[in-house]
Parts: structure tokens; C-alpha cells; sequence
């Protein structure tokens, strides 16, 4: 995304065409990544696949870890198709000032300065003839909702103080090129499908959501984990 936080109209790049299904690439699930050099012009040898290509833990049961040591690239694979990465671009770098990437790193391309998501407008309304796949006149995939107004618990909140479902959460940061001292930071949310967030009668619970995502956090770490006193008794009740 781009474009100051006055800037309603979000640029639509013309010459990609999202209504396009033809895959040029049929080794789309190997990485940029994947094509890092693992040695240096000195003879050094680094293994980031390390963090990815592994022995197995529960849940996960795909073992992996030869491609630490094997180059198993299918054959269309074996030329980088991500040629966009070949460009020299310490040119382009040097001439952009730290003022204008002050400017840019401090410009909330999100959201505009009334606080309404600019993605979510667009695509509600003014859905740009290219990304209409099917030619109904509406985006039928998934429209950003996420207000980044989180409360003491992490979970996010509208302006009328209403819960979007999505929480935050604190992780360790994923190992290679996304470390922030490289550059790249992220925020990670989760949210539960609806059901997940109600109680029998269809309404949100918080207590409820909190449940079903202390069991996610179980399962995701493979252990048990602290939880606040629970009334069981409450949800053995029926509605009326």
C-alpha cells in the first residue's frame, strides 16, 4: 500500500490484472528464499534453510530436514523465477533522502485521516475493473477490518469500543531475512471463526473466545498453560 494518509483514492496498478489465472509460475510454493546463497565468494558455507526444512514436532509431521543438505529443486525450478530480485537498485536507494523516508515510515497508509480503512473503501466501492474476476461488480474475498485499537488484553476495538475478534500476541521473531535488524518488523493478530466467539444463544462472549483461544494456545505450544477461574456450571446452562 502507498499513498499519504489524506489520500482516499488508492493507486491501482493498471498492467496487473488480478482477474488473470494463468500460473506462470508452477513453483510458486518455493520461496524467493529458497534461492539464497549458502556460499560466500570466500568458500564459507552459512545453512539458512535451517529455519524452515526440520525435524518434525507435533503437530507438524513432515520431516524435511535432507533439504538442509540437498539441493531436491524440481527442474522448472532450478532457474530463479523471481527475476524482479535481479534488479540493481543502489542507484534508486541513494537518491531517496532520510527525510522522505522519514516522511513515508511516519505516513499511516492505512488509514485515512477521517480513520476509515482506505483498502476496505476501495474495495467496497470502487472495485477497479481488474481485480473483478468474476464481473459482478463486488470483491467477494476477504475486506481489511482490523482497526489496530487494542485494548490492555491485546484484543481490537472499533471506535464504538465494539470487538473486531482479532487479538494480538506476543512471538518470537521467525529466524533469516525477516529479523527486525534486517529491516522487516510485522504485527501478528489471530482471530477465531464466528463460532468460536460465541456462546449458545449466538452471541459474542468474551469469556468464551478466551477459552477456545487458550485451547489454540495449548495446541500450538504442546503443553498446558494458566488459565483464569472458569464457571463450567454457566455454560451448562440452555437458553430459555
Amino acid at each position: 500500500m502507498s499513498g499519504n494518509s489524506g489520500d482516499t483514492n488508492y493507486p491501482v496498478d493498471k498492467s496487473f490484472d488480478l482477474r488473470e489465472i494463468t500460473i506462470n509460475n508452477r513453483t510458486v510454493y518455493i520461496t524467493s528464499q529458497c534461492y539464497t546463497k549458502t556460499q560466500d565468494d570466500d568458500g564459507s558455507i552459512h545453512n539458512p534453510c535451517f529455519t524452515c526444512h526440520i525435524l518434525p514436532a507435533t503437530p507438524n509431521f513432515l520431516n524435511d530436514s535432507n533439504l538442509q543438505t540437498e539441493l531436491t529443486f524440481p527442474e522448472q525450478a532450478l532457474t530463479n523465477p523471481f527475476s524482479n530480485l535481479f534488479e540493481d537498485r543502489t542507484s534508486r536507494i541513494s537518491a531517496i533522502s532520510d527525510a522522505e523516508i522519514l516522511d513515508y515510515v511516519v505516513t499511516d497508509n492505512y488509514k485515512s485521516e477521517e480513520g476509515d480503512i482506505m483498502l476496505a473503501q476501495l474495495l467496497a466501492n470502487e472495485l477497479p475493473d481488474n481485480w473483478d474476476i468474476d464481473g459482478d461488480k463486488q470483491w467477494d474475498g476477504y475486506i481489511p477490518d482490523c482497526q489496530f485499537n487494542f485494548d490492555h488484553e491485546g484484543f481490537d476495538r472499533t471506535v464504538d469500543n465494539t470487538y473486531t475478534g482479532w487479538r494480538a500476541f506476543g512471538y518470537y521473531p521467525f529466524l533469516g531475512t525477516f529479523w527486525p535488524t534486517n529491516g522487516s518488523t510485522d504485527d501478528v493478530m489471530i482471530r477465531l471463526d464466528k463460532p468460536f466467539r460465541e456462546n449458545e444463544r449466538g452471541d459474542f462472549d468474551l469469556e468464551v473466545y478466551k477459552l477456545n483461544l487458550s485451547i489454540v494456545e495449548s495446541l500450538l505450544k504442546q503443553s498446558d498453560i494458566t488459565i483464569p477461574p472458569v464457571d463450567e456450571v454457566r455454560y451448562q446452562r440452555r437458553p430459555q
